[in-house]
């Protein structure tokens, strides 16, 4: 084995100041920290998708004063009308020029372009060059360019079939090419970590669920999308399962609540970067089809069928423990409205009507 050898000076970390609040505003340096948020520019790779929209449109809701920038494959045809107050740039994570456009003059990367599972198990060479080697080729030109902190959105997946609860020190063991492409990621970006003095974040995401920012988000094959779309179109849920499988649930107001706790609250006290990001909690999913029959009732004031095709037992059905104790000992707390996420997407669902 050839030892690495390289220069081990740290660099300061970016100070932004907290976001401002009523304490705040009596508060003479003021002006300054507001000054420090206005410089901050943040690209968002795959920022017109489920998460790097929802993530985007937080972050220009709680700090305005950041430039916001929203790397996209889509055509500028193809923008939606709620991204059209931000920057929108065309963004191929497979081609290296467009990264390095992209890339100049950003503080901060949240990395969230990425083939998804399916598109991964379909086409595994191309899941490889976007997930893996277009992570390290985005890591190399950030470096270049002088970027400061660096967010990496992995998947739970990771640990593949882990059993018990699943702490950052579980194992892991992928065995799809969706975990594996993005195991291999998390490698390069501690890779910048450890060698390069990169301030680097990565998340390992359980189960999203919450309203997209649009409809053309191709994500309703999702548990919570997939069962919100039905019962808006059909009038009830048909569960392709037995319904007693269990996952790990988490609000996508949530995950964007843990960005903004990182970049703006803890900035500089990442520890070792590696944390998982789910719900605390586990549902099934055919508890989950109750929630949303519920609150459609609550709405509507109508019953929605809740119909099983599958009543055979496909897989464990065990609670999922799938452990965030290490992040919320950064003093992150979960405070996403569940039914408020449901009722978004619910009514999101009406335009399949139409």
């Amino acid at each position: 084995m050839i030892a690495l050898q390289f220069a081990n000076v740290k660099r300061e970390p970016f100070e932004i100041g907290r976001p401002p609040t009523n304490s705040l505003l009596r508060n003479p340096q003021l002006d300054t920290i507001k000054h420090l948020m206005k410089d901050l520019n943040i690209l968002i790779t795959g920022g017109l998708g489920y998460l790097g929209g929802r993530i985007a449109d937080s972050l220009k809701k709680n700090f305005p004063e950041t430039t916001i920038t929203l790397g996209t494959r889509r055509k500028t045809r193809d923008i939606p009308n709620w991204a059209e107050s931000f920057k929108i740039i065309h963004f191929d994570i497979c081609d290296s020029t467009s990264i390095e456009k992209a890339v100049i003059g950003s503080d901060i990367v949240i990395h969230l372009a990425a083939l998804n599972e399916y598109e991964s198990i379909n086409d595994i060479e191309a899941a490889w060059k976007t997930n893996a080697l277009g992570t390290q080729a985005l890591l190399s030109s950030a470096d270049r360019k002088g970027v400061q902190r660096f967010v990496y959105f992995s998947t739970f997946h990771v640990y593949g079939d882990c059993r018990g609860t699943i702490t950052e020190n579980s194992p892991a063991q992928p065995h799809h090419p969706y975990a594996a492409t993005h195991r291999a990621a998390e490698d390069m970006v501690r890779f910048y970590q450890y060698y390069k003095n990169m301030d680097t974040l990565i998340f390992r995401l359980s189960n999203g669920f919450g309203y997209p920012m649009d409809t053309g988000i191709d994500r309703w094959a999702l548990v919570f999308n997939d069962l919100c779309r039905q019962t808006v179109t059909s009038g009830k849920m048909v569960l392709k399962s037995s319904g007693k499988q269990h996952r790990d649930f988490i609000s996508l107001h949530n995950v964007s609540a843990a960005v903004e706790h990182f970049l703006f609250k803890i900035q500089g006290q990442w520890k070792d970067g590696l944390y998982n990001l789910g719900g605390d909690e586990s549902l099934s999913i055919a508890e989950a089809a109750k929630t949303i029959a519920r609150v459609y009732k609550k709405k509507h004031n109508k019953t929605i069928p809740i119909e099983i095709n599958d009543k055979k037992e496909n897989g464990p059905c065990d609670p999922v423990c799938f452990n965030i104790d290490k992040l919320k000992a950064t003093g992150f707390q979960l405070t996403g409205d569940k039914e408020m996420e449901i009722e978004q997407t619910l009514s999101l669902c009406e335009n399949f009507n139409t």
